[in-house]
C-alpha cells in the first residue's frame, strides 16, 4: 500500500472532516509528503497506520 492519498480520500478513511485531516498534517500527526502545502497528499500505509494507533488509544 505505497499509493498516496488526498485530504478526502483521508477524511473518508479515517470518517472525519477534511479540516481535521489539514490540522493533523500541520500538528505533524500525518505527514505531508506532497509539494503543496494547500493541497497534501498522505502515503496510504501511513494513514492506516495512524488510524490503527488512534483506535488502541481511545479513537480518533
Amino acid at each position: 500500500m505505497d499509493d498516496l492519498l488526498t485530504v478526502d480520500q483521508v477524511a473518508e478513511f479515517l470518517g472525519i472532516s477534511d479540516s481535521r485531516v489539514r490540522r493533523l498534517a500541520r500538528e505533524s500527526l500525518l505527514n505531508n509528503v506532497g509539494d503543496d502545502a494547500e493541497n497534501p497528499q498522505f502515503k496510504a500505509d501511513e494513514v492506516k497506520k495512524y488510524k490503527e494507533l488512534a483506535e488502541r488509544i481511545g479513537g480518533i
